[in-house]
């Protein structure tokens, strides 16, 4: 066991005292004989501190405690990495946990004797708010280029609660944009793969926390996209060489002119659906396919499957791990789920709606469902406020499950080119249960 090499790991931490004891018992449960525990706090206001304290005091030859104002995540980061003294690298953020004993894979999976510098399992995403709750995070590496073209994926691959590093990659690469705020580990990875390949590992090593505080619910998708083709312009070099151009023309076709195409040819598409030429819908569909898929599919198939089989396109479009929460601007998606208290006098629930109808999204279906239940329904086909109500005398005194469920959804961002990436349906005003 002494002949495990030594593994540094840096939580930044700042007022997340609500998760930070998670992420530090996490590391305890490492079981891990040769580990660092590099704590730094840049002036939280809650209780971190004194969480941090316990674990340095429980366990003194593990955790250390830095607590020193900083200029953000990334100069926390580098002032921890500066203390590090083990040979293997990682960071933890303050909301995010290790499973039990995966520090004793890392240390055998990397191995610069077999070129394994850099190393990353899996990670799922946890927390509440998001529809990715439950759902793995993507864990790929193919290329420094393919690492670079993010727009043609929209996400970044690499999971970085699963990374860790030799020392030699710091060496070789530096440290941490202190300038970069947002995408400051899709940064650090991008340096890394100029020069190393990523060793994937097929193991669930970390969570990823997703919550209101977090920096990537602070922004939509698309924002995120933005700034991380931002981040990887820096990495496109000179001109002169080869990958620039390569970068150049990538973006070129995929992101600047792809979305447009894809929504002329779905017009045309929508137009030639209703005049019934369905031979020319059908090769306008397969034109809209090849810029985005995507598109074809929420507002074309989705749209004419809701036409002509509603209940079909209903199991269709309502994916496990799709949003079923109310947003802030009161639109839902396909399916909207929640509990309610149904009181000793209640006799009916009441949900008030509003259809604002998009191309491919002018005529659904939508249920009101009760504890699993279809209790009332109404084909939507003209614009306006509506309501679904349903009899619940015989749940008085019980806690009921309610969904809405529509039969059809579309992506602002693919009808009308705003950045805007949800899976939108209908309004909502008011849930009431009544006497």
């Amino acid at each position: 066991m002494n002949n495990l090499p030594a593994i540094s790991v840096v939580v930044p931490s700042f007022n997340q005292g609500q998760y930070l004891r998670e992420t530090l018992q996490s590391l305890v449960d490492q079981e891990y004989p040769n580990l660092q525990v590099i704590i730094q706090d840049g002036g939280s206001r809650d209780d971190s501190v004194a969480i941090a304290q316990e674990f340095v005091q429980r366990h003194p030859t593990v955790f250390e405690l830095h607590a020193e104002k900083d200029s953000g995540q990334a100069d926390a980061l580098n002032r921890g990495f500066r203390r590090a003294k083990g040979s293997i690298l990682g960071f933890l953020n303050s909301d995010d946990t290790l499973y039990p004993r995966v520090l004793h894979s890392v240390a055998r999976e990397i191995d610069p004797a077999r070129d394994r510098y850099i190393v990353m399992g899996r990670s799922l995403f946890t927390g509440e708010n998001s529809r990715y709750v439950g759902v793995e995070h993507p864990a790929e590496f193919i290329s420094h280029f393919e690492h670079l073209a993010i727009w043609k994926r929209g996400y970044n691959t690499i999971p970085q609660p699963s990374v860790f590093w030799h020392k030699d990659v710091s060496a070789r690469c530096g440290w941490l944009d202190v300038d970069e705020h947002h995408a400051l580990d899709y940064d650090l990875f991008s340096r890394f793969s100029r020069h190393y390949r990523i060793h994937a590992v097929d193991e669930l090593w970390s969570t990823y926390r997703m919550h209101d505080e977090s920096k990537s619910a602070q922004r939509t998708e698309a924002e995120v996209l933005e700034l991380s083709i931002g981040v990887s312009r820096k990495h496109w070099g000179s001109w002169l060489t080869p990958l620039r151009w390569r970068c150049e023309l990538s973006y070129w076709q995929y992101r600047r002119h792809a979305s447009d195409h894809a929504r002329h040819h779905a017009r045309k598409a929508e137009q030639a659906f209703k005049e019934r030429r369905l031979l020319k819908a059908g090769g306008e569909f397969m034109q809209t396919c090849f810029y985005s898929p995507k598109m074809a599919r929420d507002r074309l198939l989705y749209g004419w499957l809701s036409q002509k089989a509603p209940r079909l396109l209903g199991r269709l479009v309502v994916r496990d791990n799709a949003f079923h929460g109310l947003y802030n601007d009161g639109w839902i998606g396909p399916s909207f789920l929640t509990s309610l208290d149904v009181p000793a006098d209640a006799a009916t629930v009441s949900c008030e709606l509003e259809h604002v109808p998009q191309a491919g999204h002018d005529r659904f279906e939508v249920e009101l469902v009760l504890d699993g239940s279809v209790v009332d329904r109404c084909l939507l086909d003209t614009p306006g406020q509506f309501k679904l109500i349903a009899d619940v005398r015989a749940m008085r005194g019980k806690r009921m499950n309610l969904e809405i469920r529509s039969a059809s959804c579309f992506v602002p961002r693919d009808v009308m080119g705003v950045d805007d990436s949800r899976e939108l349906s209908l309004k909502l005003s008011d849930i009431a249960v009544k006497a």
